[in-house]
């Protein structure tokens, strides 16, 4: 088993602990994979790729000098996280439990996405083919395996079904249900929607629903919630279409016992987080220790938010935290200081991940 350092909450300083151990057995929802770059000067940089667990501790998977490579996935046997070179399209995958690396290429305009759900055992990556794109697995080893669905709005966003069976993929007035194995099974449609603009499928609310994002062709392209039952039933509207107000409309959401917590498109181009009342009004969530500005939803575990603040009128990363929006309670897992480039973080595979986290 590969050796390393444990940290304490809310330092980014390596500490060696030869002896330290990682608890496997325990790694699962709510831990997550969290790299980032610091650099020193134009020609160096040092990059820290750190096992977080929900307590705080860290655990130093590897560091590296002068890379240039973006984690991109976290599989869901928890033992892999794949990593991506956008200017030579290598794909490196380290396994975390012994330290190995290895290094495959996909070939020219393919990028890939994540781990096929459930394990891991294939990846999904985007073709390009001139005006349109295709959805595809590739083998461990950069092979071909399948093309899923060759659609001009699968660039628009994907997601897998839990039991990796299916997946959801834009479409112009819904979601298109994609086999794993190819082929298009339904059309799910949103009532509405403008063609021009379609939905985006954000995550699986559960077994059986899709949470999508769309856009009405009356809505002044504000995004509005649709649940979207995978037997083509018909949808349910989560949150109303937004008209005025400082919520611009709404991506995300998560249910906790607390509340409907909404991530929604705010002024100067950031997001917030919203909790909605059950007439659709929503009041500002406000975390505490955070600047306000942009603060990014994660996923959620229990009565808690895994929260990435942001700044997008200040382009800066304050850190990563936990927070109960009911008690106000926070637990920081990192503070980034000195400033570090964009910070990567990958969720334990769950259906509560929110946008911009790959499977």
């Amino acid at each position: 088993m590969l050796a390393v350092a444990v940290l304490s909450a809310g330092t980014v300083t390596a500490q060696a602990s030869a002896s330290a151990r990682i608890p496997w057995s325990n790694v699962g929802a709510g831990w997550e994979l969290v790299q980032y770059t610091a650099i020193a000067s134009a020609t160096q940089s040092t990059t820290t790729l750190y096992l977080v667990g929900p307590s705080g501790a860290k655990y130093s998977l590897r560091t590296s000098r002068n890379e240039q490579f973006n984690l991109v996935a976290w599989s869901g046997d928890k033992t892999r996280a794949l990593f991506y070179d956008n200017e030579t399209g290598n794909v490196r995958q380290l396994n975390l439990m012994t330290g190995k690396l290895t290094t495959f290429a996909i070939g020219g305009q393919v990028s890939p996405l994540g781990y096929t759900l459930p394990s891991g055992q294939n990846v999904l990556a985007l073709q390009k083919h001139g005006s349109s794109f295709a959805l595809a697995r590739y083998s461990l080893a950069g092979k071909l395996l399948k093309v899923l669905v060759v659609s001009k709005w699968a660039s628009f966003g994907e997601a897998y079904a839990p039991d990796g069976a299916t997946l959801a993929v834009a479409a112009t007035t819904g979601v298109e249900l994609v086999s794993n194995a190819g082929g298009v099974i339904r059309q799910l449609e949103v009532p509405g929607t403008d063609p021009g603009v379609g939905c985006s499928p954000e995550r699986w609310w559960n077994a059986g629903t899709i949470l999508a994002a769309c856009i009405a062709t009356s809505s002044n392209s504000e995004p509005r919630l649709w649940l979207l039952p995978t037997d083509g039933a018909k949808p349910t509207a989560l949150t109303p279409q937004r008209k005025a107000g400082h919520d611009l409309g709404d991506f995300d959401a998560w249910r906790l016992r607390s509340g409907l917590y909404l991530q929604s498109e705010g002024a100067c181009g950031e997001t917030e987080i919203n909790w909605q009342a059950p007439n659709g009004e929503v009041t500002p969530v406000n975390v505490p220790g955070t600047p306000n500005l942009d603060n990014v939803v994660l996923t959620a575990v229990g009565p808690r938010l895994l929260i990435e603040p942001e700044g997008a009128c200040r382009p800066t990363y304050e850190g990563l935290l936990w927070y109960n929006p009911a008690t106000r309670a926070e637990q920081w897992l990192f503070r980034y200081s000195p400033v570090v480039t964009t910070p990567e973080v990958i969720p334990f595979s769950s259906t509560e991940n929110g946008p911009g986290v790959v499977y």
